[in-house]
């Protein structure tokens, strides 16, 4: 999921040149209702444009003096991977003096609480809203996203695609690029099984989850081209994104298919479950592909020494999608401008062939003094990390 930097921000003429270089087709955001009354201020931030991770921009560019409150919606909130974007968000405001905090509710997987943490923070007064909109189904946040916005609330979901419309529904959806990281997962594969081919399955987080729905659509659209694979699971297994359940899961999938010869996982932490399931099997493991978890990278070797067709490849888990949108929030109430990609475009992280170009092998992501939740990929530092699982 539930997977690495930063991005560009600079005055609004070479922020719009910035944008149509990296994307070709970008707007700005220009509907008061989605962005606290103040279409002037919004018409400076890039919004619903595609790019890559080198775009880098930096709080300080889109920080001013006006007080902003800041408010995390999270429809999950209950695994590793919610608990470091809340701190990567965290620390991303104190880089701006004038954020006084960080209002903060976890959905715990419950749509209607999710909704009602929505309105509560449209009611306390926040400028700025980030909201995790999983906790079921995309559009049925929508409501609650559009009450707020038209509240005069910046209101930006991540990390799930709600489905609505940017400037109406909520000011920008920020996010990597999720069709487009199923195709880099399937490409993988493909190479992986190589001409013979074999039988895959996919598992992804609640059901009916809008990522793993839109990861689903891009492994089917590699597939399509790639008839010697199998996709045995026409849907996301559900797993709620829960190690346990993962490996549950798994544990039924292999007793239902006698030939799985690769795997694609949407949460890194949860295919730790993958793992297990194999080896209670009795099974050799099989080509995983997935978002980055420090115990898969750091337990790579050890397992691949007595599994030879084991592989690993990954992705940023992005962490720190939220640091992104809340500078888009930010810039927003200041009136600043922002270039920043609203899609990441996510190449591999961590590929263990050593056949990605830019990707890192796994025992040069583990990072051994760390947690086994901590993904490689946080913008989070070492410290950070092991205070925020420490505590």
């Amino acid at each position: 999921m539930p997977t690495h930097r930063r991005y560009l921000a600079t005055a609004t003429a070479l922020g719009t040149a910035a944008v149509l270089a990296v994307t070709g087709c970008s707007t700005t955001n220009k509907t008061a209702s989605a962005t606290g009354g103040d279409p002037s201020a919004a018409a400076q931030v890039a919004v619903g444009n595609a790019g890559p991770l080198s775009a880098a921009a930096a709080m300080a560019s889109v920080c001013g003096d006006k007080p902003v409150k800041v408010g995390l919606v999270d429809g999950l909130g209950t695994n590793s991977w919610s608990k470091i974007v809340r701190a990567e968000i965290e620390d991303e405001a104190r880089k701006c003096p004038a954020i006084s905090g960080v209002e903060y509710v976890a959905g715990r997987g419950d749509l209607q609480s999710t909704l009602a943490g929505i309105t509560s923070m449209a009611s306390k007064g926040v400028n700025v809203l980030l909201v995790i909109p999983d906790a079921g189904p995309g559009p049925a946040h929508l409501s609650a996203l559009r009450a707020a916005a038209n509240a005069g609330v910046t209101v930006l979901p991540i990390a799930a695609d709600p489905q609505g419309k940017p400037g109406s529904d909520y000011f920008d959806y920020v996010d990597w690029d999720t069709p487009y990281l199923g195709e880099v997962w399937a490409k993988w594969m493909i190479d992986r099984l190589g001409p013979k081919g074999g039988n895959i399955v996919m598992l992804g987080g609640p059901a009916g989850n809008p990522v793993s729905q839109a990861h689903l659509s891009g492994i089917k659209k590699v597939l399509a081209g790639a008839p010697q694979v199998k996709l045995l699971t026409d849907e996301p297994v559900t797993t709620n994104w829960d190690p346990a359940m993962e490996q549950q899961a798994m544990s039924g999938l292999l007793a239902k298919y006698p030939k799985i010869d690769g795997v694609i996982s949407d949460y890194g932490a949860a295919a730790t479950g993958v793992l297990r399931a194999y080896q209670s099997a009795g099974r050799p493991l099989v080509p995983i592909a997935t978002t980055d978890d420090n115990e898969l990278s750091c337990g790579f070797t050890a397992l691949k020494a007595k599994n030879g067709g084991y592989e690993l490849a990954t992705v940023s888990s992005r962490t720190w999608i939220g640091r992104v949108a809340l500078r888009k929030g930010v810039a927003v109430v200041n009136g600043k401008a922002d270039a920043e990609p609203s899609r990441l475009q996510l190449d591999l992280f961590e590929d263990s062939t050593g056949g990605a170009g830019g990707a890192v092998t796994p025992d040069k992501a583990c990072k051994a003094d760390l947690p086994n939740d901590a993904p490689p990929s946080s913008q989070l530092d070492t410290a950070q990390l092991a205070t925020l699982f420490q505590g």
